[in-house]
C-alpha cells in the first residue's frame, strides 16, 4: 500500500530537481490509498465540465494532460469500510488534515464554509453547535439531528462538539440519512473526523499564531515509535489565549475572553499484520465569557459592543476515553470500538441583551453528561461479487441540568423579580443489529440492501419551581423502535460512477424539560426519507475531479422549536411535514504543476409543508409554506492555491478563498432574515522542508452577519458574527 500526502500532492512537481518539493512530498502522513484509475481526457463530459467551470482554456485539453497533474485519491472510512471517496455511491465531502491547513480551518464552524450544504451555527458558548445538512438542524438543547464522530465514537450531545480540529488526518461529511449504518440522530448526515495516527517515523511540530484582535494559540505535536514496528504513541497539545475583541459598554471592560488547552494522547499498537489496537485519552478545558447578545439596532450599528449588566461566562471541561480493536481473518474483518465521554459545564448569561434595571432575563445552567458506546462489527474481505456487514451497538448517556432563571418584568407591568428554578435528569440508552449487502451484477452494475433496527429508550425526572408561574413535575420514560432501510445501485461508467439511492433516518422524541407542560411534556419521533441521484467522475487523466447529487427529502412529524413572545418560554413540537430539495456539487482541478482549483455549491429549497400553530398562538397560525430555519437556498465556495520554489529549500504559497452563503431565515415564521452575504479569506506564505510561516486575513471585506437573531419578547435580538481578523501563522518541524 503505498501512500502519499496531500501537500505533496497540491506541491506538483514544476522542476523535478527542486529539493524543497521533493522533501514536500514525505515530510506529512498519508490520507489516501493509491491506485490507479482509468480516465479519458476526450470524453465530452471532461470537455463540458472543465469548460463550464473555466477553470482551463480549451486549448489546454487538446493534449493527454501529465501523469504529475493526476489528483491524489483520498480513502474514507465513514461507511465503515475504506473506499476511495469518488467510488462511494453517496455525497460525501473529505478533506485531509494538510488541505485544513492550508485553508486555516480550526473549527467545525470553519468547515462548513469549505463543504457544500453543510451550515455549522455556533453562538452563545461552546455548548451550542448547531449542525444543518440539506436542511435538516436540531433546535435548542434537543437531540442532534447529524451524526458527530471521532475515531469511530459518537459524541452524542451538540455541547460535545466545539471540537479542536487539531493533529487530524481527515474529515467526511456524509449528506443525507445514515440511518441503516448509524441509527438514530442521523437523518441529516454524518461528519466523521480521523485524528493522525501515530507511525515508525519520529515526527514532531510546534506551531504558533496571534492576530490584531489579541487572539494567540500555541500548538505542539509529536509522534515517536515506542517498539518499531509494532507499538507507537503520539501527543497532541494545544493552548488558546483569546482576550476578546469586544466592549462591554455598562462596564467598560473587555467581553469575549477565552481561555481554552486541549491533549490528545494516542497510542497504537499492531503486533501483527492482521491485528491492531488503537487507546486515545483526551481532554479539553476552556474558560470563557459567553452570549454577546444585544438589541438588532444596537448590535448592527456596533458590532464590536454589548452593553450588558450581568458578565455571562462559558466554562466546559471534556473528556473521553476509546479503544478501538481490529482483527482481520480470513473471512472478513471484526472491528470493537469502545467509547467513553464525560462533559460539564457552567453557562451563565445575559439573555436579556441590556442594561435596563427594571426588565432582567439572567440565567445560569449547570449540566453534565456522561456517555458510554460499544459497537462490534463485522466485514467481508477481499474483492468478491458480494461483500457484506453486519453489526450490533449500544449506548447510554447520562444527562443532568441544574438551571436558574433571574426575571423581571416591571418595565412591561408584568412585576417581579422572579426566580424560576429547573432540575432536571435525563437518561436516553438505545440497542441496534444493523446489516448491509453490496452485491456486483457484472462488472459495471452493483445493488445495495441494507436495514437497521435501532431500539431507544428515554427517561426523565423533570422538575421545575416557577415564580412567575406553576411549578411542574415530571416523571416517566417513553420507548421508540425504528426499522431503517436503504437501497442503492451503482453503474460504472467508462469515466465515472452514476448511482442512485434511498434512504431512511430518525431521531427519537423525548421529553421537553426547558419550560415543560404537564399537559403535553413529551414529542414524537421524526423520520426522513431521502432519494438521492449522483454522478462522479475523474477526467483529463486524473486532473479534474467532479462529484453532483440530485437530492429530494420528506420529513415527517419534524421536530420543532418556538419562542412564545408573551412568555419567553421555549416549546418543543412536531411541526407535521417538511421538505428539502436540491442539487449540490464540488470538484477539484490542478491545472498545472503546484496549483490547485476547488469549488463546491448548493441549491436547496427547504420548507414546511404542513405546520399547524408554529407560534404556538393557536391552530389558525401556520408556518405552511415557509423556509425552513438557517437554511441558505444558494451557496458557492472557490479557492485558488498555488505553491511555486522560490529558491533551492524554500518555496512559496498562496491561496485565497471566497464563501457565498445566501439569505436565510433563523425562525420558522420568517420573521428574522440574514442577508446574503460574502466571506473572503487570503493566506501567503513561505515554506521549508523543517519551517513555515504565513500571513493570512479572515473576512477581508469585513462584512456583517449575524449568529443568531431571535425575540424572547423584549425586541429584535442578535449576535455578531467574526469581523475582519488578520495575523501570522509560524510552525517548525523536528
Amino acid at each position: 500500500m503505498l501512500r502519499l500526502s496531500h501537500r505533496s500532492a497540491l506541491a506538483g512537481t514544476a522542476n523535478p530537481a527542486s529539493s524543497t518539493l521533493c522533501k514536500l512530498k514525505s515530510r506529512a502522513p498519508s490520507s489516501g490509498l493509491t491506485r490507479s484509475r482509468t480516465a479519458l481526457a476526450d470524453s465530452w463530459l471532461g470537455w463540458g465540465a472543465a469548460a463550464g467551470l473555466g477553470l482551463a482554456p480549451l486549448t489546454s485539453l487538446a493534449a493527454p494532460a501529465a501523469a504529475p497533474l493526476a489528483l491524489e485519491p483520498i480513502t474514507v472510512t465513514a461507511e465503515k469500510r475504506q473506499a476511495e471517496v469518488m467510488d462511494v455511491s453517496g455525497s460525501v465531502s473529505a478533506r485531509s488534515g494538510e488541505e485544513l491547513a492550508d485553508a486555516e480551518v480550526e473549527s467545525l464552524e470553519k468547515l462548513g464554509q469549505q463543504v457544500p450544504n453543510l451550515h455549522v451555527f455556533t453562538w452563545g458558548g461552546s455548548r451550542e453547535s448547531n449542525i444543518f445538512i440539506r436542511g435538516i438542524g436540531p433546535g435548542l438543547f434537543t437531540d442532534q439531528t447529524v451524526g458527530f464522530y471521532v475515531d469511530g465514537v459518537n459524541y452524542t450531545s451538540n455541547g460535545m462538539f466545539d471540537l479542536e480540529l487539531m493533529d487530524i488526518e481527515r474529515v467526511e461529511v456524509l449528506r443525507g440519512p445514515q440511518g441503516t449504518l448509524y441509527g438514530g440522530n442521523s437523518l441529516g448526515g454524518i461528519i466523521n473526523i480521523v485524528t493522525r495516527p501515530p507511525g515508525n517515523t519520529a515526527t514532531g511540530r510546534l506551531s504558533l499564531s496571534a492576530d490584531n484582535l489579541d487572539r494567540r494559540k500555541l500548538g505542539l505535536q509529536g509522534s515517536v515509535p515506542l517498539i518499531r514496528d509494532e507499538l507507537f504513541a503520539s501527543v497532541s497539545l494545544s493552548a488558546t489565549d483569546d482576550d476578546g475583541h469586544l466592549t462591554n459598554i455598562h462596564t467598560g471592560e473587555d467581553y469575549g475572553e477565552t481561555r481554552e488547552a486541549s491533549a490528545r494522547v494516542k497510542l497504537r499498537w499492531q503486533p501483527s499484520h492482521d491485528l491492531e489496537a488503537d487507546l486515545i485519552l483526551d481532554y479539553d478545558r476552556r474558560r470563557g465569557d459567553s452570549y454577546a447578545l444585544g438589541t438588532a439596532d444596537f448590535i448592527k450599528r456596533n458590532p464590536d459592543k454589548v452593553d450588558h449588566n450581568m458578565h455571562g461566562k462559558d466554562d466546559q471541561d471534556s473528556r473521553g476515553a476509546s479503544l478501538s480493536i481490529s482483527r482481520q481473518f480470513d473471512a472478513g474483518t471484526l472491528t470493537a470500538i469502545t467509547g467513553w465521554r464525560d462533559w460539564e459545564t457552567l453557562n451563565s448569561a445575559d439573555q436579556d441583551a441590556g442594561s435596563n434595571p427594571d426588565y432582567t432575563h439572567h440565567s445560569t445552567s449547570d449540566e453534565s453528561q456522561n456517555q458510554l458506546s460499544q459497537e462490534v462489527r463485522w466485514a467481508s474481505g477481499g474483492e468478491t461479487e458480494l461483500s457484506w456487514l453486519a453489526g450490533l451497538y449500544a449506548y447510554r448517556s447520562e444527562y443532568h441540568v441544574d438551571g436558574v432563571n433571574v426575571l423581571d418584568y416591571t418595565a412591561f407591568g408584568m412585576g417581579g423579580p422572579y426566580r424560576d428554578l429547573t432540575d432536571a435528569s435525563k437518561n436516553n440508552s438505545g440497542q441496534a443489529v444493523f446489516g448491509q449487502l453490496d452485491y456486483r451484477v457484472g462488472e459495471r452494475l452493483s445493488l445495495t440492501a441494507g436495514l437497521r433496527l435501532d431500539r431507544e429508550k428515554r427517561e426523565a425526572d423533570i422538575r421545575t419551581q416557577l415564580e412567575s408561574g406553576a411549578s411542574v413535575h415530571i416523571q416517566g420514560d417513553k420507548h421508540f423502535n425504528q426499522w431503517l432501510p436503504k437501497l442503492g445501485a451503482s453503474w460504472t461508467l467508462s469515466d465515472g460512477l452514476l448511482y442512485g439511492s434511498v434512504s431512511r433516518g430518525y431521531r427519537a422524541g423525548g421529553f421537553d424539560y426547558l419550560y415543560p407542560s404537564e399537559d403535553d411534556p413529551t414529542y414524537d419521533s421524526e423520520t426522513s426519507t431521502n432519494y438521492e441521484l449522483g454522478y462522479k467522475s475523474s477526467f483529463l487523466s486524473g486532473a479534474l475531479e467532479l462529484s453532483t447529487a440530485l437530492f429530494y427529502i420528506e420529513i415527517d412529524d419534524q421536530q420543532v422549536q418556538q419562542l412564545v413572545p408573551q412568555t419567553g418560554k421555549i416549546l418543543t413540537d412536531n411541526a407535521g411535514k417538511g421538505r428539502s430539495q436540491g442539487v449540490e456539487f464540488e470538484t477539484r482541478y490542478r491545472p498545472a504543476p503546484g496549483w490547485l482549483v476547488s469549488a463546491s455549491g448548493s441549491y436547496t429549497d427547504a420548507e414546511y409543508v404542513r405546520y399547524q400553530g408554529c407560534d404556538f398562538s393557536g391552530v389558525s397560525a401556520n408556518c405552511n409554506g415557509n423556509k425552513m430555519v438557517n437554511t441558505p437556498e444558494l451557496t458557492a465556495n472557490l479557492a485558488v492555491q498555488h505553491r511555486r520554489p522560490l529558491t533551492d529549500g524554500l518555496d512559496l504559497f498562496a491561496r485565497a478563498d471566497v464563501q457565498y452563503i445566501g439569505d436565510y431565515y433563523f425562525d420558522s415564521q420568517n420573521h428574522f432574515e440574514q442577508d446574503a452575504y460574502s466571506l473572503l479569506n487570503l493566506k501567503a506564505g513561505v515554506e521549508s522542508e523543517h519551517w513555515e510561516a504565513y500571513a493570512w486575513i479572515k473576512n477581508a471585506g469585513d462584512e456583517y452577519y449575524s449568529r443568531v437573531e431571535f425575540d424572547f419578547g423584549a425586541g429584535h435580538t442578535v449576535e455578531a458574527g467574526d469581523p475582519r481578523r488578520f495575523g501570522i501563522s509560524l510552525a517548525a518541524r523536528f
